[in-house]
């Protein structure tokens, strides 16, 4: 699903899973314009520590990824701690816990492969750009993607347009994009770029129950209310889990957590 990203269009396609129109509300909000952060310097060893991440999660070998894992770990889900963080635990454990390596409550490991989420380790681990982390510098996470120019401007958009409280996804372009009547076709109705908008809508339309086709348009929400429809291989979702890589006490880089976002 990207250019400055990591997964794939289809992926993302799946990751967003909007919700259906009546999720939000189509009104006006104040627009949420985009930027992508100044990716940080990497160390040798870091770039060195990586190689072998991705090494671990091409040959599916969990013990050699669990060596990786630093000696402190956290969990976070968007922006508060995961409610399946143990405190209690250490670091390898809720490491575990987060990747489907170990269920939740138990002190033994899954034996079904299927837990295993390595797919998603992939994803959020081959991403060549890194970001620093806000308020600690010292941590760097990936994979880089746009973040809101006002780190507010979201709450006061969402305020405005959601619609019982039910979760959303917000997309974006840094690259200029026509949104029109229809998917794929149809009257231009806005070309915008560096702004990010609600998912009004999806073709094939997505269903509340059953399975659902992977959507190849999003119907976007603009900020003046109006809505306009976009190929799903023109935009990026705002939200997108990031795995973070920090020095440990001997120095050497290590995975120090997880920020789920989608």
């Amino acid at each position: 699903m990207r250019s400055v990203l990591v997964f794939s269009v289809l992926a993302a396609a799946a990751a967003l899973a909007p919700l259906p129109a009546a999720a939000i509300k189509k009104t006006p909000y104040p627009e949420v314009r985009v930027e992508l952060p100044t990716a940080a310097k990497s160390e040798p060893a870091l770039e060195a520590m990586r190689k072998e991440l991705a090494d671990a999660i091409k040959r599916r070998n969990a013990g050699l990824l669990y060596e990786l894992v630093g000696p402190t770990f956290f969990w976070t889900d968007r922006g508060e701690a995961s409610a399946q963080f143990d405190r209690n635990r250490d670091a390898l454990h809720n490491f575990k816990v987060a990747f489907g390596f170990r269920p939740y409550g138990r002190d033994s490991d899954s034996t079904n492969p299927e837990d295993q989420l390595w797919e998603t380790l992939d994803d959020i681990a081959s991403g060549p750009a890194l970001v620093a982390m806000r308020g600690r510098a010292e941590v760097l996470c990936g994979p880089a993607a746009a973040e809101p120019v006002d780190g507010k401007a979201v709450e006061r958009a969402n305020e405005k347009v959601e619609d019982g409280g039910e979760d959303f996804e917000w997309v974006y372009s840094l690259g200029e994009i026509t949104l029109t009547e229809e998917p794929g076709h149809g009257g231009a109705v806005a070309t915008v770029a560096k702004l990010a908008m609600p998912v009004a809508a999806t073709h094939p339309p997505t269903q509340a129950l059953g399975n659902n086709p992977l959507p190849t348009h999003f119907q976007l929400l603009l900020p003046s209310g109006k809505t306009g429809w976009v190929d799903v291989k023109s935009v990026q979702p705002l939200a997108v889990d990031k795995l973070c890589y920090g020095k440990g006490p001997d120095g050497a880089w290590k995975i120090v957590g997880y920020e789920q976002n989608g």
